[in-house]
């Protein structure tokens, strides 16, 4: 605008000016070296205002001939980028697909940085499903150089490590990641995997203690009964059972409380042989009724006299007489104490209740297990044979 500014301003005084200079003889003379030039003022001023309309034009071309450059080079970069998208696409693709060598190739075509390093968490499923660890564990290595990346490839890495019996470097990647990444609900069950692959029973127990809403009920239940089974099971191989049971009179009462930790001891007693202890203790401790963890625990019990354990399950089956579970554990303890016509009775019961069950099948071995012993070898045959036939089906 400025130098269309200039050129008007220019005509505009050539206009006013041009009149008083018609018939003027002034002159210019510009001498260089031997050569001469003489023109009129007339002619100076028309040469000039030529010249300036030359550059601005040239100038013009220039800047037209730069942009349609720059434009190639956006449109060679766009086109690029989108070949780049298109390939992590289909290596994704083909990876869901399980093409696992197109994966590797379309994926190879991707540039790590404008990915973030996910083509590197991709690559590395790719080598892993393919049967290449140690290339997998080399992508995932390189993810790590990606902070968006840094978690997921450190637990990937953690269970590559977990795959090849090597807790103790999966316990060294996981301890580097940041406070609030080893609070993930990921990171704390790959921490207790790799805890429990190492025997530090101790130290899962304590680390339990932080992870108990990051895991979920169910999952901090089972890995605290898991805990409670490794130290309870050290003290009992290394200083006997009546060290065990002064251990566990040494506990919090919050752990002596906890129905993990008294599955586990019960286990140790079952282990020791001391079933009678074990049985009084299962009583007592589901006075309320039927635990989840215990109950199953009144199956291992090996008494010629159970008394106390089949009235406890006699008195849950009064209120509820068509729960197969208890009828199933009813089953198994009477077996083992050598009641058979009880035995009999509660496991064709709990059958009837849930033929298709998963715990069916065991069921049925154990009631042929009784007909075996009460010589009705006909009916022992006839139930080994559904036993088969499920198992085949």
């Amino acid at each position: 605008m400025i130098r269309l500014f200039i050129i008007l301003a220019l005509l505009l005084a050539g206009l006013i000016a041009g009149p008083y200079l018609i018939g003027q003889k002034g002159y210019v003379l510009i001498a260089l070296g031997h050569w001469t030039v003489e023109m009129s003022v007339i002619s100076l001023g028309l040469i000039l205002i030529g010249a300036i309309l030359a550059f601005l034009l040239l100038e013009w071309l220039i800047k037209r001939l730069l942009t349609l450059a720059t434009g190639s080079r956006q449109w060679l970069g766009n086109w690029g980028e989108r070949r780049r998208r298109k390939a992590f696409s289909q290596g994704l693709i083909a990876l869901e697909e399980n093409n696992l060598a197109e994966a590797e190739k379309q994926l190879a075509r991707v540039d790590s940085d404008r990915f973030s390093g996910l083509n590197l968490l991709l690559a590395a499923q790719v080598a892993l499903r393919s049967g290449q660890a140690d290339k997998a564990r080399e992508k995932w290595t390189q993810a790590l150089d990606y902070p968006s990346c840094v978690l997921a490839a450190r637990l990937h890495l953690s269970e590559l490590a977990l795959a090849q019996h090597n807790p103790a470097q999966a316990l060294a990647l996981l301890g580097e990641l940041d406070d609030k990444q080893q609070h993930h609900p990921q990171v704390a069950a790959v921490w207790a995997r790799a805890l429990a692959a190492s025997g530090k029973w101790r130290v899962l127990q304590e680390k339990l203690a932080n992870w108990k809403k990051v895991l979920g009920r169910d999952a901090y239940q089972q890995w605290m009964f898991r805990a409670a089974q490794g130290i309870l099971a050290e003290v009992a191989s290394k200083e006997g059972a009546n060290q065990l049971k002064a251990y566990w009179q040494e506990l919090p009462r919050a752990q002596r409380h906890d129905p993990s930790y008294q599955a586990a001891y019960i286990q140790q007693l079952l282990a020791q042989r001391m079933d009678t202890d074990a049985e009084q203790l299962l009583v007592d401790w589901q006075s309320k009724g039927p635990h989840p963890l215990l109950l199953p625990l009144f199956r291992e019990l090996k008494l010629p006299n159970p008394v106390k354990a089949i009235r406890t399950l006699e008195d849950w089956l009064k209120r509820d007489e068509k729960n197969a579970e208890l009828l199933s554990v009813l089953g198994q303890l009477s077996a083992h104490a050598g009641d058979l016509r009880l035995a009999e009775k509660a496991l064709s019961k709990a059958l009837h209740l849930r033929p298709d069950h998963k715990e069916s099948q065991q069921d049925r071995l154990r009631l042929a297990w009784v007909k075996e012993q009460q010589q009705d070898d006909k009916q022992a045959l006839s139930l080994y044979k559904q036993s088969l036939a499920v198992r085949d089906g």
